[in-house]
């Protein structure tokens, strides 16, 4: 059966677009929300304020270790079905965090927490792929990552206002009974999924063997390993400039750093008008082009408005870079998506990761002066990369003799 005949009415594709979207936004909050409410922890806890920063670790590793796991997963036993198994389980932990009494068990529930997290971003993605043709992908991806980075940002702020007024509990309370309404959509879609019929994927191994003998593969996910490395390596200490170098409240920078997300959303309702002027090839460019435009102005001019201008131009940008890479990814095993968007998704994860650590040592050696810098010219290299995309990539046949 062909995709345009398995797929669901778009009515029914748009409410499950905003469902993923809400499960993508709680999965981000949770895992933002915790770095300003840290200090609080220790002090509820009896423990040292680097000590609770492990809390941040013991969340992370999981989330990003267990993403390998989830896209076969989902490929095998479905990928709603998948969503809705670890939304539910995350719900729980996320209610445990608030109950319990001891850092130990915060810490494993934490962990837990971050496993199951681990199967709501990139098994939404490859759901998206199957739901969305190829010519409305762009838009439906990026208005999902809309939502979700939504809640990188709110969650920062959220976290800062809980911490400042309240007890860190109400929080992780509030995160986790929010996850089950969406549940109820995810059961409803459980009908749709079933009905669509779908080639039973060929084994674990055999996926990521077809996957790896692509060379295309192999340039999506390099490019989206630099993304994570580059932006987020940037993005990281931008909270760190306003306040050592602009002299901004904690607070103001929460604030500041949630207009990204106003820049994102504006992304996701323009991309598919952009993409019909310039393609999928030429929009990770434009993409990557206007990041290093915002990195750029924040470098050259140490001001409040242009870190503001800053923070909405990075969210415009990233939107349409990375929701394109994304569309290629979906395509790189139609049969197995939830397998392809895993590696997807770690490579960014390692990225995001080793990212902060380098700009790390930069600042610590040099200062932010040279931070900015590194990472503006960073990310003109990397739109000189993305040129790579421009040429259309070779079918799966062609490129590979292992049929799905």
């Amino acid at each position: 059966m062909s995709q345009a005949a398995a797929s669901p009415p778009a009515a029914n594709n748009r409410g499950l677009l905003w469902t993923l979207g809400f499960g993508g936004f709680l999965v981000n909050a949770d895992n933002r929300a915790i770095a300003p409410m840290l200090a609080a922890i220790a002090i509820a806890l009896h423990t040292t304020p680097s000590a609770a920063a492990l809390l941040v670790t013991a969340y992370s590793i999981p989330y990003g270790v267990f993403q390998l796991g989830y896209g076969p997963l989902a490929d095998r036993i479905g990928k709603v079905r998948t969503i809705l198994v670890a939304l539910c389980l995350f719900g729980v932990g996320t209610i445990g965090c608030a109950v319990v009494h001891t850092f130990a068990s915060l810490m494993v529930l934490r962990f837990v927490t971050g496993m199951f997290a681990a199967g709501v971003i990139p098994t939404s993605l490859a759901e998206i792929g199957d739901r969305f043709p190829v010519s409305e992908r762009p838009k439906a991806i990026a208005f999902f990552m809309s939502l979700s980075t939504s809640g990188q940002a709110l969650g920062i702020v959220i976290g800062g206002i809980v911490a400042q007024f309240l007890s860190y509990r109400y929080l992780f309370m509030i995160l986790g009974l929010a996850a089950f309404p969406a549940l109820l959509t995810f059961l409803r879609q459980r009908t749709v999924e079933k009905q669509q019929q779908t080639a039973v994927p060929p084994p674990v191994l055999a996926r990521y063997k077809v996957l790896l003998r692509r060379r295309f593969a192999w340039l999506i996910y390099a490019l989206v390993l630099c993304e994570g490395l580059i932006f987020f390596g940037g993005f990281t200490f931008l909270g760190v400039y306003g306040v050592k170098e602009l002299h901004l409240s904690y607070f103001v920078i929460g604030l500041l750093t949630a207009t990204y997300s106003l820049g994102a959303f504006v992304g996701s309702r323009t991309i598919s008008r952009a993409l019909t002027r310039v393609g999928t090839g030429r929009m990770p460019i434009i993409g990557a082009a206007i990041m290093t435009c915002a990195f750029g102005i924040i470098w050259a001019w140490p001001a409040v408005i242009a870190l503001t201008a800053g923070f909405v131009i990075l969210g415009f940008g990233f939107s349409y870079c990375h929701s394109t890479l994304q569309t290629h990814a979906t395509d790189l095993l139609p049969n197995a998506r939830a397998t392809a968007m895993s590696l997807f998704a770690f490579s960014l994860f390692l990225g995001s990761g080793l990212g902060p650590m380098f700009t790390g040592y930069i600042y610590a050696g040099l200062g932010m002066n040279w931070l900015l810098g590194v990472v503006t010219i960073g990310m003109f290299a990397f739109m000189l990369g993305c040129v790579s995309l421009v040429r259309p990539p070779k079918s799966l046949a062609e490129e590979t003799p292992m049929a799905l």
